[in-house]
């Protein structure tokens, strides 16, 4: 159980804070008239961010650090 609240709490921790690509988000919703005038940036934000998720969670950076010739440009 303490596990999942320091978890849970990481998780919030992270997502609380606005970013940059947050406030954009918002200030497209709050500024298109219609939903699917602000989609465009909603689409392309949510791509970024399962791209971004998607590498994470497969490792490249494991990758990087095993693979000797990823590893002699990038550490």
């Amino acid at each position: 159980m303490l596990a999942f609240i320091h978890g849970f709490v990481l998780a919030f921790g992270l997502i609380l804070p606005l970013g940059v690509q947050n406030v954009f988000i918002f200030n497209q919703g709050a500024v298109q008239p219609r939903f699917y005038k602000a989609l465009p940036a909603i689409l392309a934000a949510t791509f970024c961010d399962a791209t971004l998720i998607t590498l994470t969670v497969m490792g490249v950076s494991v990758m990087i650090l095993t693979v000797s010739y990823l590893k002699m440009f990038y550490c």
